[in-house]
């Protein structure tokens, strides 16, 4: 097995195969152990545990038990992007195994100082925007009896796995300044900029395909539905849409309160020949 090229003048000893089974542990444990005390913690410590046992197995078995009781610490990130933290701590932890004037203390307080900003790229990018889109369209497939639904949901989990492989390996590579370079690069504000447009598009899309809304409101010949129909399309799914985002934001009601009014508004409405 090929050893990583971490630098010239310190050859790795862990390989390629070392580094993503430890992120593989990260990708599958991320969220399973999850805890008002620790959060990540447990995780990201039985994560690394397999690399920190290869990266101390010539020290003393007291050092290899103070590293890992140095993860399991606080930790919680956006397990994606987080990835990041992941790869460039196990080149840090590497450092430290054979330069003992590094302190523990630096790669805490590395992996302390990252995770929060970290977090909100990944749950932004990732979470709000890409898998939410993705979900919602799946989810419009899934109500038309559309098979590819599961399909390209299995699509986008293995896309964000390689995503976070990517980035496990770019932290390793680079250390701790990887995260610094991406954030310093530019591109990022980019792709957050394109996101939100995206996310603008297919959230009007959507709302135009999933939320149902009619009038049955006639006087004499004039039907109310066919004119708004030949003046604006749409329009009262639409408003319907930016009803409940006025009273999720400005008016601050709970999700359960909408849905009750809903409901309410929705059985007036039809006792009085309205929808």
């Amino acid at each position: 097995m090929d050893k990583v090229e971490k630098s010239a003048e310190q050859p790795s000893v862990l390989t390629k195969r070392d580094l993503d089974y430890a992120h593989f542990r990260w990708w599958l444990l991320a969220e399973v152990s999850v805890n008002y005390e620790r959060m990540q913690g447990i995780a990201y410590c039985a994560s690394m545990a397999p690399v920190l046992r290869k990266i101390y197995k010539d020290k003393e078995e007291s050092e290899l038990k103070a590293a890992l009781k140095q993860h399991l610490a606080f930790f919680n990130t956006e397990a994606t992007w987080g990835a990041l933290i992941f790869g460039s701590v196990i080149a840090m932890e590497e450092q430290r195994a054979s330069d003992e004037s590094i302190p523990a203390e630096l790669i805490t307080s590395y992996k302390t100082g990252l995770m929060g900003t970290l977090a909100g790229i990944g749950d932004t990018i990732d979470l709000a925007t890409i898998y939410t889109l993705v979900s919602a369209a799946c989810a419009s497939l899934a109500i038309d009896g559309n098979i590819l639904a599961p399909f390209l949901m299995i699509v986008l989990g293995t896309l964000m796995y390689f995503e976070g492989y990517f980035f496990n390996r770019f932290g390793y590579k680079y250390g701790k300044t990887s995260v610094r370079n991406i954030l310093a690069s530019g591109l990022l504000q980019d792709v957050v900029e394109g996101a939100n447009i995206v996310g603008l598009f297919m959230i009007g899309c959507l709302s135009a395909g999933l939320i149902t809304l009619s009038t049955t409101f006639t006087l004499g010949s004039f039907n109310l539905q066919e004119t708004l129909d030949t003046i604006l399309p749409g329009i009262l799914p639409i408003s319907m849409f930016f009803l409940v985002y006025f009273l999720m934001t400005k008016s601050k009601l709970s999700a359960s309160k909408i849905v009750l009014i809903l409901i309410v508004g929705s059985v007036i409405g039809s006792l009085l020949g309205i929808f």
